[in-house]
């Protein structure tokens, strides 16, 4: 339902539904891998790009449910520098690729004597 009259409406703010504890963010990390289609082992790797020392057993306790007894709390903190690791990761991982790409592309262009 995008007709004019909807977009002439202001935008409003969603309502706060939850009380925000920035010591358990470990919904909205559960939250941000599931849009984001994150598994463990990317997480794993861009942490460690950014040299994070973090392994698979810490990796899958920020997204267990807090009743797991495995179950770590993931700080505010620890949400942002792992989504910062996350995005420089894949702009280098993109950066590269592009890159191989073009030197692969004009080595075939290359005319050979």
């Amino acid at each position: 339902m995008t007709t004019n009259d909807s977009l002439q409406r202001l935008y409003r703010r969603q309502p706060m539904n939850r009380g925000v504890d920035p010591m358990r963010m470990n919904w909205l990390w559960r939250l941000v891998c599931e849009v984001a289609d994150l598994k463990p082992a990317d997480v794993i790797e861009a942490l460690h790009a950014a040299h994070v020392p973090v392994d698979l057993q810490r990796v899958h306790s920020w997204i267990a449910i807090e009743k797991d007894d495995f179950s770590l709390p993931l700080t505010l903190a620890e949400l942002e520098r792992n989504l910062r690791a996350l995005a420089l990761f894949r702009r280098t991982r993109d950066a590269v690729s592009a890159a191989l790409q073009e030197v692969a592309a004009g080595s075939r262009e290359t005319p050979k004597d």
